[in-house]
């Protein structure tokens, strides 16, 4: 009993210090951000599936296409978005962060596109609120 007990406990240590060895890699690497500078569930940084990680992003860039934009309203666009993402990494204020966010999706891309552009963008991010809202778990 006491020998399974050593093994068991043997391999667990080997497994745990494969995975510390792994992790410190990565760290070295810059693969993974430390523990203190990854992002925390409400701390208004970006997370995976959110409104602001990549699920954002990429609902985001489908959005863009369905407004058929001409050349001159991307590069606008990838401009406010550029200095906007430049800005937020000074900041540590969520608030002051969705701030600058809501500035640049409810003020400064609307006024590149045209008024139609402008409603369809309106209307579709008015859609995915609400749809947001209802897939929301309920308590």
């Amino acid at each position: 009993m006491m020998n399974r007990f050593v093994r068991w406990l043997t391999a667990l240590t080997a497994v745990a210090l494969a995975l510390t060895a792994f992790t410190a890699g990565d760290l070295a690497r810059g693969l993974i951000a430390p523990a203190a500078a990854q992002a925390q569930p409400g701390s208004g940084a970006p997370q995976g599936g959110g409104p602001g990680g990549a699920a954002g992003r990429e609902r985001f860039a489908k959005m863009l296409q369905s407004l058929n934009l001409t050349d001159d309203q991307k590069n606008k666009i990838r401009a406010i978005m550029t200095d906007t993402r430049a800005k937020m990494k000074t900041l540590t204020d969520p608030q002051q962060k969705r701030d600058l966010m809501r500035d640049a999706f409810e003020k400064k891309i609307p006024a590149v596109l045209t008024p139609a552009q402008a409603a369809k963008m309106k209307a579709e991010a008015e859609a995915f609120r609400a749809q947001r809202q209802s897939n929301a778990p309920h308590s």
